[in-house]
């Protein structure tokens, strides 16, 4: 049976890009094609492309990993990962620890040992990393609420309508009252969600009422 070789791949968000790991592999001779990734955190293994690989994968095959973190940032969890490849016969290849690469000879007890030393700490040491940016992002969300900012996206209202977009209900409104239109079709033509689209139209109706009470 031919033997292959794999490569995995995991940014920790949507929004992170994977560009440089593709390239880092692609220098390693592994084609997009038997590429696998996955934009999840590293907390545990519950992955759909990690679980395909090790699905895929046989006795003689290869897997190679940008760096330890990107199989995994428990450390507990991680070594388990690590024993279950080397007990199935697949070999492990880290492009930036390659001492914790696994070979066909697998019976230097001392080598194993020493190997087994510099991957524990290595995952001790990716963990520990983690609950440090986690530590971080809790003090930066905690000091930005204190300094009273708003967190995640701004909220919409009237007042952050585009010109455009004022003008577009300002036009419709009418039409929307009349049922020449409906809801969805006005709510398109804002660029709003049904919610937002509501919101809105309550705000604009209060505005004008104010706005005829101030002229009596």
């Amino acid at each position: 049976m031919t033997q292959k070789t794999f490569g995995y791949i995991r940014v920790s968000s949507k929004d992170q890009n994977e560009s440089r790991q593709i390239a880092n592999m692609t220098k390693e001779g592994i084609a997009e094609r038997d590429l696998f990734i996955d934009k999840q955190s590293g907390k545990n293994f519950d992955r759909p492309s990690y679980i395909t690989l090790k699905q895929m994968v046989r006795p003689g095959d290869t897997v190679v990993f940008d760096s330890i973190t990107r199989m995994g940032r428990n450390m507990k969890d991680t070594l388990k990962e690590y024993d279950w490849f080397v007990d199935n016969g697949i070999k492990l290849r880290f492009i930036k620890e390659p001492m914790i690469n696994t070979s066909e000879d697998q019976d230097d007890i001392l080598k194993e040992a020493i190997q087994k030393i510099v991957l524990t700490l290595l995952t001790a040491f990716a963990e520990k990393e983690r609950e440090d940016i986690r530590e971080r992002q809790a003090e930066g969300i905690k000091g930005a609420k204190k300094a009273g900012k708003h967190l995640g996206r701004p909220k919409m209202s009237y007042d952050t309508l585009t010109k455009e977009q004022k003008n577009t209900l300002e036009t419709n409104y009418p039409k929307w009252k009349s049922s020449e239109i409906t809801g969805v079709q006005f709510a398109e033509l804002l660029q709003l969600k049904k919610n937002t689209f509501y919101k809105i139209i309550k705000e604009y109706e209060t505005k004008q009422k104010q706005q005829t009470l101030s002229m009596v």
